[in-house]
């Protein structure tokens, strides 16, 4: 995997385009919202437009205020959406972490392996973090699993602001093939 910093906040790999979330994008998450099966927070599809609005509003001011948040993620050559991946720190949260999510017919393709790589790489690097990190729910196999992908080693297990249990695995700094 190669990364190519465009600027702090720009990453390109191989098939993908991450840029910081911004109002624009509010088309392709009302998309997602309205197709995903996935659990994304403490929700599973049924989103209001308000809703939506509100958490693309709060990824843009993430990004303001701490200088990191979720990207949005394009192919490279026509732009299509297939999602958002990057750093979160809720102000109530214990600590930053990698998140991901995919529009439907992204998953499967690589697509959040190959964007995750990308900024665990941006966040040593460019960020300076000594240590990344994810948190998932028991039930959630696919995001175990790519934590494993990812060289990822589970650390601890800790009860959330929301009063659910996680798995928080660390991230190892990604060695470019």
């Amino acid at each position: 995997m190669t990364l190519h910093l465009v600027d702090n906040f720009t990453l390109t790999t191989e098939r993908l385009t991450l840029c910081p979330a911004v109002a624009a994008d509010l088309v392709d998450y009302r998309r997602f919202y309205a197709v995903s099966d996935v659990l994304v927070g403490n929700y599973r599809g049924g989103r209001s437009d308000a809703e939506v609005a509100g958490i693309l509003d709060r990824n843009i001011t993430h990004w303001a205020n701490k200088g990191f948040g979720v990207f949005s993620v394009r192919r490279t050559g026509d732009g299509a959406f297939v999602g958002g991946a990057g750093l979160a720190h809720p102000d109530d949260w214990p600590s930053h972490e990698l998140t991901w999510w995919l529009m439907p017919d992204a998953r499967g393709t690589g697509y959040a392996t190959e964007a995750s790589r990308a900024i665990i790489e941006w966040a040593y690097t460019v960020l300076g973090w000594p240590r990344v990190e994810t948190h998932m729910r028991d039930g959630n196999s696919a995001a175990h699993a790519l934590a494993k992908r990812l060289g990822g080693t589970l650390d601890r297990r800790v009860v959330f602001p929301d009063g659910v249990t996680r798995d928080v695995y660390l991230l190892p700094r990604q060695v470019s093939a």
